[in-house]
C-alpha cells in the first residue's frame, strides 16, 4: 500500500488535496470554537446580568420583610433529583446552574440558594463580574452599596457548552471524509483521463509510427507536454532516417563493387590450374567475398525493415511465397537439399506485405540451415492458417541467450556466416505488420534443437491444399 501511494500519482493527488482540506477545516474549527467561546461568554455573562437584576428586587423585598435577627436563609433546592448524593462538597455540587448569595456590607451571607455553601463567595462586593477557577460571578447593589447580590455560574457549564459546540463543528469533519476522498479521488481520475490519453498516445509511438500526437484538444499543460514529445519524435525521424538511409545506401553502393570482386575472382578461379598454389587462397577470398555480399543483403532487408515494409491492409495468401523462398536457398547450393515443407491441408493466409514475408521466411529458414545439425533436415510446417514453424535440430539455445537473439549482431554459435541480424530483420517486420515471433529452445516434445513460430496478423480460412 505504501509503494502504491508513493507511485501513483491519484493517490498522491487525493491523499494531498484531502489533508489540506481535512487540516484547514480542523483550522476553521479551531477559530470557530474561539468564536463560539467568546460569544458564548458573552451570552452568559449578559445571562448572569439580567438574572441578578431581575431577582434583586425580590431578593431585597424578602430581606426588609423577614424580621430582625432571622440569620441566613437558605432557599429549597431547585432542582432536588439533580444531586450528586447526599453530601455537601461545596458550592454548585447539586448541579443547579446558577447560585445565589445575598450579602451586607460586612460580607455576611443573608439570603442564599442550597448549593450555595456554607461560606460567602470569594468575589470582592463590588458591583460588576468577577471569576475565580471554578465559577463567574456578578454582583448587583442595593439601598446605597448596603446589600449585594451574587450570581455564580460554574465555568464548568461554559466549557462544556463551547467543547459541545465545537464538536457540532468538528463532527462533519469525522463523518465526511471517506465522502471527501471518494468525490477528490472520482474528480482526480477524471481530471487525470487526458493524461492516460497521451499516453497511449505516446505508447503508440515507436521507429514504425512517429507521426505527431494530437494536442488540440488537451489541457494546456499537457500539450506542453504534447508539443516536447511531437519535437522529440521529428528529431528521432531525422535521426532514424539517417541511420536508414546511410545503412541502405552503403548497402547499395557496395553491392556493385563485391559483385564485381566476386565475378572476378571467381573467373580467376576458373582459369587457375586445379594444381596452382594459389588456389586455396582465391577460394577463400571467394568465400568471404560471397559473405560480404550477404551481409550487405542483410543490412538492405534491415533498412527495409525499419522503414516499416511488413504493414498490409490486404490479406494474402503466401504458399507461393513460400515454394519460391524454398527453391531459392535450393538452388543456391549453399545448405544442400536440407529443407523438408510439411502443409496440414490449409492454405497460408495473412495481412502482411508478400516481399516482407518472403524476407521473414527466407531468414528463419538461412539460421536454421546454419546453425542446426547439418545431418538433418529443417523442419518447415504450415500449422493453419496463420501460424508458421521452422525448427532444426541441433544444440540447446540457452534462456538467458535466447531472449536477446532477436536484438541487432546477437548471435550464437561460431558460424562464418552469421551476421546476427537475421531474427532481428524477422521481429521487426512481423511487429510491424501486427503478428508475433517466438523462439523455443528446445523443441516441443524433444531434448534438443531450436523452434521458431511466426504467427502471422490477422486470420483468414483459404481454400485447401490439395
Amino acid at each position: 500500500m505504501a509503494g502504491f501511494f508513493s507511485s501513483s500519482l491519484t493517490a498522491r493527488i487525493v491523499g494531498r488535496v484531502t489533508l489540506c482540506v481535512v487540516t484547514l477545516w480542523l483550522v476553521a474549527a479551531g477559530l470557530a470554537a474561539i468564536v463560539i467561546d467568546e460569544e458564548l461568554g458573552e451570552a452568559f455573562d449578559s445571562g448572569l446580568q439580567e438574572t441578578a437584576r431581575r431577582n434583586l428586587p425580590l431578593a431585597v423585598e424578602f430581606i426588609m420583610n423577614r424580621p430582625n435577627g432571622s440569620g441566613m436563609t437558605e432557599l429549597p433546592a431547585l432542582l432536588d433529583h439533580d444531586r450528586h448524593d447526599g453530601e455537601d462538597n461545596g458550592p454548585g455540587d447539586s448541579g443547579e446552574y446558577l447560585l445565589y448569595q445575598m450579602r451586607n456590607a460586612q460580607g455576611e451571607v443573608l439570603l442564599q440558594t442550597h448549593d450555595a455553601g456554607q461560606v460567602a463567595f470569594p468575589a470582592p462586593l463590588e458591583a460588576g463580574f468577577w471569576q475565580d477557577n471554578m465559577f463567574r460571578y456578578y454582583t448587583e447593589t442595593a439601598i446605597s452599596s448596603t446589600l449585594f447580590l451574587q450570581v455564580a455560574e460554574p465555568l464548568a457549564h461554559r466549557r462544556e457548552a463551547t467543547f459541545e459546540s465545537a464538536v457540532a463543528v468538528l463532527l462533519p469533519v469525522i463523518v465526511l471524509v471517506p465522502a471527501i476522498i471518494v468525490a477528490i479521488w472520482l474528480s482526480v481520475r477524471a481530471g487525470l483521463k487526458p493524461v492516460a490519453r497521451l499516453h497511449n498516445e505516446i505508447d503508440l509511438r515507436g521507429s514504425g509510427n512517429l507521426d505527431p500526437i494530437a494536442i488540440e484538444h488537451i489541457p494546456v499543460e499537457l500539450a506542453r507536454m504534447g508539443r516536447a514529445v511531437n519535437t522529440l519524435l521529428v528529431r528521432l525521424r531525422a535521426a532514424l532516417n539517417a541511420e536508414r538511409s546511410f545503412a541502405s545506401n552503403s548497402a547499395h553502393e557496395l553491392r556493385t563493387p563485391i559483385a564485381s570482386a566476386l565475378a572476378q575472382t571467381q573467373q580467376l578461379l576458373s582459369e587457375m590450374a586445379p594444381d596452382n598454389i594459389h588456389r586455396a587462397r582465391a577460394q577463400r577470398v571467394e568465400q568471404s567475398l560471397g559473405r560480404l555480399r550477404r551481409l550487405s543483403e542483410k543490412l538492405l532487408q534491415w533498412s527495409r525493415a525499419e522503414a516499416g515494409i511488413g504493414k498490409s491492409d490486404q490479406y494474402h495468401n503466401l504458399d507461393a511465397i513460400v515454394d519460391m523462398v524454398v527453391e531459392d536457398i535450393r538452388r543456391s547450393n549453399r545448405f544442400g537439399d536440407r529443407i523438408d515443407v510439411m502443409r496440414n491441408g490449409v492454405a497460408l493466409w495473412a495481412a502482411i506485405d508478400p516481399d516482407a514475408f518472403g524476407i521473414c521466411v527466407g531468414n528463419l529458414l538461412e539460421n536454421a540451415l546454419m546453425h542446426g545439425d547439418a545431418d538433418q533436415a529443417v523442419s518447415l510446417r504450415v500449422e493453419g492458417p496463420d501460424t508458421l514453424i521452422v525448427e532444426n535440430a541441433g544444440p540447446t539455445v540457452p534462456d538467458n541467450i535466447l531472449v536477446r537473439l532477436t536484438h541487432r549482431f546477437e548471435r550464437h554459435g561460431k558460424h562464418p556466416e552469421s551476421s546476427g541480424l537475421g531474427l532481428s530483420i524477422v521481429s521487426a517486420i512481423i511487429g510491424q505488420a501486427g503478428g508475433q515471433l517466438e523462439l523455443i529452445s528446445p523443441r516441443h516434445r524433444m531434448m534438443d534443437g531450436f523452434m521458431a513460430r511466426l504467427t502471422l496478423p490477422g486470420k483468414r480460412n483459404g481454400p485447401a491444399v490439395e
